[in-house]
């Protein structure tokens, strides 16, 4: 049976001043402290980053809120998606940011979508295959976008579950965060001759079988 990283940690980081209410994450327990502190500083700068982008303390008309959900810690992988709320006092419509971290708990590498396909495949292979499988989804036909839907690519915004990849459009490409992001849930089982196996995905494919194994040995 192969080494099963155990998962990180997370806890509450508040930050609450004028205009600002927010919660982000904090990891520990990692076996590696180095991962541990720059898995930390980059949560901590993508977060800053998001506050600078939106304008914070230019307006003071202008409020902050924010939280952050846990999609997947196992294996080696932890993916969280980071939402900021703001609006201007007096505005009845706000926006919602959203930014995912999918990064390694060993040595904090991030995640693209590249990184989860194999790379004997070409780009524009996996993409094309991508796309036809979102095209087929009736998210997609209710989605409220900005012009033509041209695909996917390397670049989407993503996150993980235990047995799916979930591929979401931002707000780049949609009209508005009001009702939400439109979200694509692909399960691995679509999409497993076309995975890295060395990656994040094949990691928990992995995790998966050696469960299945177990279950049939213990009732022999």
């Amino acid at each position: 049976m192969g080494h099963r990283r155990k998962p990180a940690l997370i806890t509450d980081v508040k930050v609450e001043s004028p205009g600002l209410n927010l919660t982000y994450p904090k990891v520990s327990g990692l076996k590696h402290k180095s991962a541990e502190s720059g898995i930390n500083r980059y949560i901590k700068k993508e977060v800053h980053k998001i506050l600078k982008g939106e304008g914070y303390g230019k307006d003071e008309n202008k409020k902050f809120t924010g939280g952050y959900t846990v999609k997947l810690n196992r294996r080696g992988t932890l993916s969280i998606n980071i939402e900021v709320y703001h609006h201007v006092k007096g505005e009845e419509k706000g926006i919602t940011i959203r930014k995912t971290i999918n990064i390694s708990l060993k040595d904090a590498r991030v995640y693209y979508l590249n990184d989860l396909f194999s790379r004997k495949l070409k780009k524009s292979k996996v993409i094309g295959i991508l796309n036809d499988i979102i095209r087929n989804q009736a998210t997609f036909q209710s989605a409220d976008l900005i012009g033509e839907f041209d695909g996917v690519d390397l670049n989407q915004s993503y996150f993980l579950t235990e047995d799916s990849i979930v591929i979401y459009l931002d707000n780049e490409q949609i009209k508005s965060s009001e009702c939400g992001f439109p979200e694509f849930e692909i399960p691995f089982s679509e999409i497993e001759d076309i995975i890295n196996s060395k990656g994040p995905i094949g990691r928990l494919l992995r995790d998966r079988d050696e469960n299945l194994n177990n279950e049939e040995t213990a009732d022999e």
